[in-house]
């Protein structure tokens, strides 16, 4: 099987349209058509039907994708590994939940940079249940995800711990909150089901007796810094992690609206797979010197 073939696949099922793809990588239709029916062929299946919707995935097509993500993220971990043997020995890479790949370990990786000097270090922002994949995978060294997964195969271990808190517009004007069932007259800018955040503010507020449908939603976004935009804008209220808010609260750009006995921490865990004898004495050095510091180095 070319992994050309198996990318461009990718590409195809990503934007569901192969004259799309074939005009973004400067190849013609047909040739790239021709590619997909050779992948179909060799195994022996259709991948995907043309529909007036454009490239529907087939029940294989939905398999193949998902290998064809996992074969196409190794190829770039390879050739990163291969570009940076002339300047160190090590790629470390590091896979994260996105609040706390891009608010809590920036200065880590500052840190790590200094005390291994002769290795480069790769981190990404996922979900923690891609993380947990990645790291059973052995795509990533180490993992930071929201709360425990008791995943088989990993090593689970308390980084440190967040609180999220009810943030708003330093200049905006709210109602006094007596009771936490006043935040349902509050307009909420709420981040998707797909975020941890969501769901840990979700099961909190459904344990007082609230629903998500009880709230007063006026928008759903896909990104933190994209609630902390419309926070700032004044265009509502977010449950928003500290660790994401803790310069423009510094600042005193947003202000934590005060929630009577409203209380909800949470743990970050680090995990890495228990299986580490293959991956040599200094993966395994950084991993120990991430899993004992992390806590110490948080931006």
């Amino acid at each position: 099987m070319l992994l050309e073939n198996v990318i461009m696949f990718s590409k195809v099922a990503s934007q569901k349209s192969i004259s799309k793809v074939a005009a973004a990588n400067h190849i013609s239709q047909p040739a790239l058509s021709q590619q997909m029916q050779r992948l179909e062929e060799e195994l022996g299946t259709k991948l995907f039907v043309r529909s007036n919707r454009g490239i529907e995935l087939t029940e294989a097509g939905h398999i193949m994708q998902r290998y064809a993500v996992f074969f196409e993220k190794n190829y770039e971990n390879l050739k990163e590994e291969i570009e940076n043997l002339s300047s160190c020995n090590i790629t470390f890479r590091i896979a994260a939940s996105p609040v706390v790949c891009n608010y809590a370990l920036p200065c880590n990786l500052y840190k790590m940079n200094k005390q291994f000097p002769d290795c480069a270090f790769s981190m990404v922002d996922e979900r923690s249940a891609e993380v947990i994949q990645q790291v059973q995978n052995g795509q990533v060294d180490i993992g930071f995800i929201v709360g425990r997964s008791e995943a088989e195969g990993v090593v689970e271990t308390p980084a440190f711990s967040d609180r999220i808190y009810l943030i708003a517009n330093s200049t905006t004007q709210l109602p006094e909150i007596k009771d936490i069932q006043d935040i349902m007259k509050l307009p909420l800018l709420m981040l998707n089901n797909s975020f941890s955040s969501y769901r840990l503010v979700r099961d909190y507020l459904r344990q007082e007796g609230i629903e998500p449908e009880m709230l007063n939603v006026s928008s759903t976004l896909n990104s933190t810094e994209a609630i902390k935009s419309a926070v700032s804008a004044g265009y509502g209220v977010a449950f928003l992690p500290y660790m994401a808010v803790k310069k423009e609260l510094y600042t005193k750009e947003f202000k934590i609206v005060e929630i009577p006995d409203f209380d909800l921490n949470y743990e970050i865990y680090s995990i890495y797979s228990e299986n580490r004898e293959d991956r040599g004495n200094t993966i395994n050095e950084i991993i120990h010197y991430m899993v004992t510091t992390v806590n110490k180095n948080i931006c």
